[in-house]
């Protein structure tokens, strides 16, 4: 009897493996991972300065942690496909200096303006008390704890305005905030993640956002619709804090780690 030619052989196997049988089989769900990073610790910071879409660049202790939270990440085996970041100073460098602690400095770093801070008008790089000096104790407070409450905006001509900076001249001018509530940076950013970051979690990338604690509180809202207004507004998002969230095939949360380095 004759055998049957190698090719023969080759091609039946193929076509009757179980990754070709469509009819028989079954689907794992894959679940996707995104990780949220506040920048370290600012300038700006340790002046208690407020600081929104205002450029400020990353203290001593800032720059150490960067490098510090890269090295967990490399101890702790979590891998990235790519970076997304803010496009100020403070949130670029934590995702430089964080992929030089993992030693994968070849990751791509895309910085987005949509990950921005909240604008914070005419009271960016003011101090809690020169705010009140203007504005009067209980307005101060009436928009610290406000979710819709808006700052003053800032000048049109003020150099700070965003499209008096160069980093947004391809922004179209109405869409650049002077100043902006809590609603509208979830607004903002919960638009992002529908419309850019879901698809590259889909395409199986696994993602890290470099951002700030009201944008990342916004980002963690856009994942996780069932957290209430209050609970997001007192939502710790420590500096240098990588929280890593696993989703399901439905880009639904299927759990929040926060991973905090030892001895803390």
């Amino acid at each position: 009897m004759k055998k049957p030619h190698y090719l023969v052989l080759a091609l039946t196997a193929l076509f009757t493996a179980p990754h070709i049988r469509g009819a028989e089989t079954t689907d794992t769900p894959k679940n996707h991972r995104i990780i949220l990073l506040r920048h370290g610790e600012s300038i700006m910071n340790t002046q208690k300065r407020t600081s929104g879409w205002g450029d400020t660049h990353l203290s001593e202790k800032g720059v150490a942690a960067g490098l510090k939270v890269g090295e967990l990440l490399k101890q702790e085996g979590i891998f990235f496909d790519v970076v997304y970041s803010s496009t100020l100073s403070r949130a670029i460098k934590t995702a430089w200096l964080t992929l030089e602690g993992m030693d994968k400095m070849w990751i791509p770093v895309l910085p987005k303006w949509q990950l921005n801070e909240t604008n914070q008008g005419a009271f960016e790089g003011k101090t809690r008390e020169e705010i009140v000096a203007m504005l009067g104790l209980e307005q101060v407070e009436k928009w610290e704890a406000g979710f819709e409450a808006r700052p003053p905006k800032m000048a049109e001509n003020d150099p700070a305005a965003p499209e008096n900076d160069i980093r947004y001249a391809a922004v179209p001018r109405d869409v650049l905030p002077r100043a902006e509530s809590m609603e509208d940076t979830l607004n903002r950013i919960r638009a992002y993640w529908l419309e850019e970051l879901v698809p590259v979690l889909r395409s199986g990338k696994t993602i890290l956002v470099v951002g700030h604690s009201n944008a990342l509180r916004a980002l963690s809202k856009s994942i996780d619709d069932s957290l209430d207004v209050k609970t997001l507004k007192q939502m710790a998002i420590p500096n240098t804090i990588p929280i890593i969230y696993t989703l399901d095939a439905d880009m639904k949360p299927v759990s929040r780690r926060v991973l905090e380095p030892a001895g803390n």
